[in-house]
């Protein structure tokens, strides 16, 4: 066999802290470890195989749980995964991330990611030194995902527990599971099996390099998710007005219903009424199947499609950053 002189790719790992750089208690303690103590340095140090698959560079951005993650730290990566790949000097990026919030994180990145190389987010549901801890082989997964030609192109990816997820798609399924990341209305993208990856899906949906907000660090504004839920009032929906909130997105029951008070505000034929809303949008609190346009509310109401609340929450900042035409934000919507 003749031997394989293509060169490694280079691969720049960016850490971030959460479960996969935490200290367990105990060898079976799964709960209650030491959150984000694990520097990037010593997490590669325990997997000495990445530096057969790949030309590894590392560094830590910040180090804490994905929960206290913030607007500035979002934007803060966002620029410094840009810069990286805009390098020669760097094929594919890999984040690992605490797992609470990795869906809104790698959807943030999949609509502000200025290049189609490779980026890849993973984290664990096990902290480190625990019995079958799932970090270092999602992190060696996830570098054999971002040295992958197939991956260039593919948008934002989360590699977890073996499989590979669009950012649009993947949400938290479970608590304390390590298959907690899944897609599933969609279904995965592809596998990482005994370090090949395998791919059987393309995202349509627009994404990194052909996104209108990639690449830009904009201002955004006041937006907050409102839960239904039977016997709910209007008394949130209030204060949001009240607080100066640019836009609501509503975790609606069933196909997005929303609670009467709120949707007779939205349908009403008094333009001094109606001017004074900000945008709504329709999401639901169904974990699958979207949310459809069927139920007309006035021009200021948006239905979501298959984003969860979440996600609605990420778009429709970014979208009122840059407009506050309802029609062009439903366009956004249409695109992603």
């Amino acid at each position: 066999m003749e031997p394989d002189n293509r060169r490694l790719k280079k691969i720049h790992l960016v850490a971030t802290g959460g479960t996969i750089a935490s200290q367990a208690k105990s060898r079976v303690s799964t709960e209650g470890y030491t959150p984000s103590v694990i520097s990037v340095d010593d997490l590669i140090a325990q997997i000495p195989e990445l530096s057969e698959l790949a030309e590894m560079s590392a560094e830590q951005i910040f180090l804490k749980p994905s929960s206290m993650i913030t607007e500035e730290d979002l934007f803060d990566l966002s620029d410094r995964v840009n810069e990286l790949l805009a390098s020669d000097d760097c094929d594919g990026v890999v984040i690992t991330h605490g797992t609470d919030t990795m869906e809104e994180t790698a959807f943030f990145l999949n609509l502000t990611v200025s290049s189609d190389k490779p980026v890849v987010i993973t984290g664990a549901m096990r902290p480190a030194h625990v019995i079958s801890s799932d970090g270092l082989l999602n992190l060696y997964n996830a570098v054999c995902c971002a040295a992958s030609d197939e991956s260039r192109g593919m948008g934002v990816v989360i590699a977890m527990n073996d499989i590979i997820l669009s950012a649009r798609d993947a949400i938290k399924y479970s608590t304390f599971k390590v298959e907690a990341y899944q897609a599933p209305f969609y279904g995965v993208l592809g596998t990482i099996r005994n370090g090949k990856v395998s791919y059987a899906y393309r995202p349509v949906k627009c994404h990194t390099a052909s996104s209108p907000f990639s690449g830009k660090r904009l201002k955004l504004p006041p937006v907050e998710i409102l839960y239904m839920y039977e016997g709910c009032n209007d008394t949130l929906f209030k204060a949001a007005l009240e607080s100066g909130c640019k836009g609501i997105v509503t975790a609606g029951t069933g196909n997005g219903g929303v609670i009467t008070q709120i949707g007779q505000l939205y349908r009403s034929e008094d333009k001094a009424v109606t001017d004074k809303l900000p945008i709504l949008v329709r999401s639901a609190r169904v974990p699958t199947g979207g949310v459809s346009g069927a139920f007309r509310m006035g021009e200021k109401v948006i239905a979501a499609g298959d984003l969860n609340p979440q996600k609605a929450y990420i778009l429709l900042r970014l979208a009122l950053a840059v407009t506050d035409d309802p029609k062009k934000i439903a366009e956004y919507f249409d695109m992603f």
